[in-house]
Parts: structure tokens; sequence; C-alpha cells
């Protein structure tokens, strides 16, 4: 056999190998890809299934302030800051038997329309961490109106209802649905990849 044939069989052997590398990297990067899509949803779901229980807690015993960014202060728990933001009192029942805790000073009984600050539930380093504008989600806790929860404006409606508790349930079960979605997509890109290779 002449040389450049033995040249032209070793070159046939040499192709598959590195056909199958290619194909085995393409592999890896699908399956990755895959876990990581499927973890930020799974993530994002478990974490509205827990905002729906929490919410579930406050249904039909809270209320909502809009407040403004004025400042930032120490966290009560990690080393972070927390927002202070001022707004005004609106109009609720729930003012007449419960003082007001703002997370910053002792608690204190407030009028309708009396202009307050209060602790907002974001972390961060510096101003610009911090929304401008929240609204605060106030609820009963230990006989005191407390900032339990703090969002962009529009998140608690006038207070909670079990319409956003069930808008919550709904959004952390597509979530759930898309991780699995991602799993299974992940699932046949490997096995097209397999097919191609062979």
């Amino acid at each position: 056999m002449s040389h450049d044939a033995h040249e032209f069989f070793d070159f046939d052997e040499q192709e598959p190998p590195r056909r199958s590398r290619a194909g085995g990297w393409r592999i890896v990067l699908v399956v990755l890809a895959g876990v990581v899509v499927a973890l930020i949803f799974a993530i994002a779901s478990l974490l509205s299934f827990d905002k729906a229980g929490r919410l579930a807690d406050w249904a039909g015993n809270s209320m909502v302030v809009s407040g403004t960014y004025q400042t930032m202060t120490h966290d009560l728990v990690t080393k972070d800051y927390n927002g202070i933001y001022a707004g005004i009192m609106p109009d609720n029942e729930l003012l007449e038997d419960h003082p007001f805790d703002n997370g910053l000073n002792d608690p204190t009984q407030v009028e309708v329309g009396e202009q307050i600050t209060f602790r907002g539930t974001e972390t961060g380093q510096q101003d610009s961490d911090f929304p401008q504008a929240v609204d605060a989600l106030l609820a009963v806790d230990d006989g005191q109106l407390r900032v339990m929860d703090t969002d962009e404006p529009g998140s608690y409606g006038a207070g909670i209802t079990d319409s956003p508790v069930t808008g919550q349930r709904v959004k952390a079960g597509v979530l759930a649905a898309l991780s699995l979605l991602s799993v299974a997509g992940t699932v046949w890109g490997v096995r097209a990849l397999n097919r191609h290779a062979r």
C-alpha cells in the first residue's frame, strides 16, 4: 500500500474521535445551561411559595403605606443597611387599637394623615441600592402594627387579601413548571446531540 494511501486511512481513523470530542463538549454545555436555568426557576418558585405563605398570614389584617426614600440605617441583623422611608399614614381601622412600630423608634399611636418614617426590609450598602419609592405592608404582630415587608409600589394593593396570595401561588406553580420544562428540554437536547453524533 502506498504512503498516500496510509495517510488517507490514518486521517479517516482519526476523524471520528475529533467529532466525538466536539459532541461531548456540546453535551456538557447543554447540561450545564439546562441545570443553571432549571435552578434559577426552582429557586424563584420556592421564594414565591415562601412569600405566598407569609402573605397568607397577613390576609385581612393588614394595610399599605407608600413611602419615598430618605436615607439608610444599619440593619438589625446583618452588616448591611436598610432604607428609611417617609410616607403619610392612610385611614385604616387598624390604627385605632394598635400602636405603630416603624422599626426605628419605640411604638407610638399615630393618627390618620400623620407623616411617618419607617424602616424598609430591603438591604444594601449604598443609597443607589435602594428603590426611591416603595409600598410598605403593615400588619398586626404581637399587638403592634409593624412593617412586615416592603416592595415596589402596587405590590400589595390596598392590603393583603386572598387574591394576592393566590396570585403568588400561581406564580410559584408556573415557575416550578418552567423548571421541570428546563430539565425536560435538557434531556431532549442531550439525546438529540447523541443521535446526531452517531
